[in-house]
């Protein structure tokens, strides 16, 4: 079997290669191309897959998939199966570019957040769970450990340059409701796990938009726009309780905090690794737009025997322990019980080293992307 992967070397991107190269009789062919190419580059990327002889094209977040309909064109006519997998929101490029969402007999759609498979197949596409996961070989304990060099940190985006392009222009609409964004915010803040999308569906439903702002799209800027404030107020919130607090991202950081709360950057595939173990505790903030999925971190910081805290989400307590002696992971309810908990934990060294000890085997032994590939292709087995 000779499978082809569009990459751009993204992340995520490099391990499903990896994971994929391990299954036995396949080949994997690796075509780099642009996230969004032209026509004609489509058609120097479907020539290959010809050539190649290649049964199966996998994608993450369809980047490779040209907007002019010259692969999947090409898809249907070879009956190649088409897999993607989508890490982030899927009906995103819809909503903001109008580009259709991609529907086809020979297409099957992974994605990481359980809350999006059932609007998805409401609308005719062949949609299944698949949680992201780690990879071994890029997350591992160092030998020997690293000395901890801070107690407190966070690892992500600012989203200020997400913020500027994709809100930018509408932020006169959101000033205009911003005591709805309050109390949006304030709800969320109480409880993570309610349902932000639909209560501003509901408001907006009442509400006549500008022109040119189609109700999907004004849900989704008000949902970043919610979870990019949230995901600021607790960073600063952090910094400002522990002095060594540091912040690992982009350079926007330094709008909102001092810039020695704000070193140098990390590279996924660099120094993340051992930036997570010279951490006692590593803080897991989710996005809002993150229905009923888990982020990156809880399992790369579990394959690297760091201690991490989540937010409270269901999900995580039916894939981890979550309490009693057994406990595989920390989980937290609101702001304030984050602070409580990051306090206990970095001053509770035995404790916290079982807890990490456990969440690993559990990752090496459920969640690395060896296991996801090989759930994906049951799934194929089952369903065509």
């Amino acid at each position: 079997m000779i499978i082809a992967f569009y990459n751009q070397g993204f992340l995520v991107e490099r391990e499903v290669i990896h994971a994929l190269r391990r299954l036995a009789g396949v080949t994997v062919v690796v075509i780099e191309i642009t996230s969004f190419p032209t026509a004609e580059q489509a058609e120097i990327a479907c020539n290959a897959l010809s050539e190649q002889k290649c049964r199966i094209l996998v994608t993450i977040n369809d980047w490779g998939l040209d907007w002019h309909g010259v692969t999947a064109a090409f898809l249907q006519k070879s009956g190649i199966l088409h897999i993607n997998w989508c890490v982030d929101d899927p009906f995103f490029i819809e909503t903001m570019h109008g580009v259709p969402l991609p529907r086809h007999p020979n297409r099957v759609d992974f994605i990481s957040d359980r809350g999006y498979v059932q609007p998805l197949t409401m609308r005719g596409v062949h949609a299944h769970f698949l949680p992201l996961a780690a990879d071994p070989s890029i997350f591992f304990p160092l030998h020997p450990r690293p000395e901890y060099a801070r107690d407190i940190c966070f690892v992500g985006s600012s989203y200020v340059k997400e913020v500027e392009d994709y809100i930018g222009r509408h932020m006169p609409f959101i000033e205009e409701r911003i005591s709805f964004v309050h109390e949006l915010m304030r709800a969320y803040k109480a409880d993570m796990n309610v349902d932000i999308g639909a209560r501003i569906s509901d408001r907006l439903a009442r509400e006549a938009l500008p022109k040119g702002l189609s109700r999907e799209r004004a849900v989704l800027i008000f949902k970043y726009f919610v979870g990019y404030i949230y995901r600021k107020q607790v960073v600063t919130g952090l910094a400002s309780r522990f002095p060594d607090f540091k912040v690992f991202g982009d350079a926007a950081w330094t709008l909102f905090l001092p810039k020695e709360k704000v070193p140098m950057a990390v590279g996924y595939y660099g120094n993340l690794n051992e930036t997570y173990q010279q951490t006692r505790v590593n803080i897991d903030i989710h996005r809002a737009v993150i229905r009923d999925g888990f982020t990156q971190r809880v399992f790369d910081c579990g394959a690297s025997g760091s201690f991490v805290i989540t937010g409270a989400r269901p999900i995580m307590r039916e894939h981890f322990e979550c309490e009693g002696p057994d406990r595989e992971a920390v989980l937290f309810d609101n702001e304030e019980d984050l602070i409580e908990k990051a306090e206990y934990f970095r001053a509770h060294d035995a404790e916290r080293a079982a807890i990490t000890r456990r969440a690993r085997e559990k990752v090496l032994a459920l969640h690395t992307y060896g296991h996801r590939i090989r759930e994906m292709f049951a799934i194929i087995r089952d369903a065509i």
